[in-house]
């Protein structure tokens, strides 16, 4: 009787345990409550205990930054435009997916206050270049690319 029911269940257990990550995503693995690693797009078993955190999608996206105002000391100036980027390594992007384009934006708006001064000696393409070069080293250590920068800096 034992033995029948272990045959039943067996195949029930393994294809509940089935975990698929799309094309184009990756997706966060936990053991136990704690990370263990990143699943590539395809078909995967977890183990009792291992269960998909979060997903990170791969493709690129762009964040859209409404017209705001931006001080640093005595320089204000208007900002608005558009970030386009892209998520290379799902490991080191320590926000899940909705946040990203937070983290993005928060890195931005930060790096912007920071060179200020310094940009309103610079033509708008030169500006863009900037900050896009600096925008680039620091969110490539957290795993995102930077692809493009389209921002209108108006100095007041």
């Amino acid at each position: 009787m034992w033995l029948l029911i272990a045959v039943l269940a067996t195949p029930l257990i393994l294809l509940a345990s089935l975990r698929r990550v799309r094309e184009g995503e990756a997706a966060r693995l936990q053991r136990f409550g704690r990370p263990a690693g990143v699943l590539p797009a395809g078909v995967h078993w977890l183990l009792p205990g291992e269960a998909i955190a979060t997903r990170v999608s791969l493709l690129g996206r762009h964040l859209e930054l409404a017209p705001r105002r931006v001080h640093a000391g005595a320089h204000t100036a208007r900002v608005s435009g558009r970030a386009y980027f892209q998520v290379l390594d799902a490991e080191r992007v320590q926000a899940a997916d909705e946040a990203i384009s937070l983290q993005v934006r928060d890195a931005l708006l930060t790096q912007l206050i920071g060179s200020l001064p310094q940009l309103a000696e610079l033509t708008p393409a030169e500006r863009n270049q900037c900050l896009r070069d600096d925008l680039r080293r620091v969110l490539r250590s957290e795993g995102i690319l930077l692809t493009r920068l389209e921002l209108a800096i108006t100095p007041n």
